[in-house]
């Protein structure tokens, strides 16, 4: 990559960095407040949509048909997985979508797997650069497993929103263990087919996942905020 484009890659990160912070701070604040709840949910998936593919569109320009070709097939294993998972319980456990998250097929929303690739992505740059002085021999699994974990970690987090704002239901508001252990398995196994975790050399350019990295700080950030909020307000 030349340095022309090295420069303006970093000034859109930048800017999209400034961007997703401040609509996701604002998307909070809304969620907040009774009278814009509402607007908040309407606006959900569309919102999702345009900040993954902004925070995503830097992987894509860095890896080229390599990273499209993963982002496929990550996306349809996440999708096949859903599916599954809505239709018979045996991968997640028993539980359903709800309305905010939009348009479904097989009762899955178009939009989840889309958005869990995209966490993935991020979940893979961080580990990435925790690994980047470990020996290559076994990097690629350790990548996997870092980013599996971080994953589960994030799916944690998120689960009592989710939720409250009716992602999606489990029978009695528990989660099963089995949920974590299946999203553990599943971004593990996609994060070591993913381009970053077979560089033999283990260095990786700053761009090329940086944005999704913190794109994924900015959603926990997000779920985190509204979860200590909720919490102090009795809720």
């Amino acid at each position: 990559m030349n340095l022309m484009r090295s420069s303006s890659w970093r000034l859109y990160e930048r800017a999209a960095a400034l961007g997703l912070a401040v609509l996701y701070a604002v998307g909070a604040a809304g969620h907040l407040m009774a009278p814009t709840l509402p607007w908040m949910l309407r606006m959900t998936p569309g919102f999702l949509l345009a900040t993954a593919v902004l925070a995503t569109v830097p992987s894509a320009a860095y890896g080229g048909v390599r990273f499209l070709t993963w982002l496929a097939g990550a996306c349809a294993l996440t999708f096949a997985a859903e599916a599954v998972g809505v239709a018979t319980g045996l991968v997640f456990g028993e539980y359903e979508y709800g309305a905010t998250l939009g348009p479904a097929w097989r009762g899955v929303p178009l939009i989840i797997a889309f958005n869990w690739v995209v966490v993935v992505n991020g979940t893979v740059w961080m580990a990435t650069r925790l690994t980047a002085g470990s020996p290559a021999a076994g990097r690629r699994w350790k990548i996997a497993l870092w980013a599996g974990l971080a994953a589960m970690l994030f799916d944690g987090l998120m689960e009592p929103v989710a939720m409250r704002l009716d992602y999606w239901r489990w029978p009695g508001d528990t989660v099963p263990l089995q949920n974590y252990a299946a999203w553990f398995a599943i971004a593990a196994l996609a994060a070591a087919a993913h381009p970053l975790s077979g560089r033999a050399s283990g260095r990786v350019p700053e761009g090329e996942g940086r944005l999704a990295g913190f794109f994924v700080l900015v959603q926990a950030a997000f779920f985190a905020a509204l979860r200590v909020i909720w919490l102090f307000q009795g809720g």
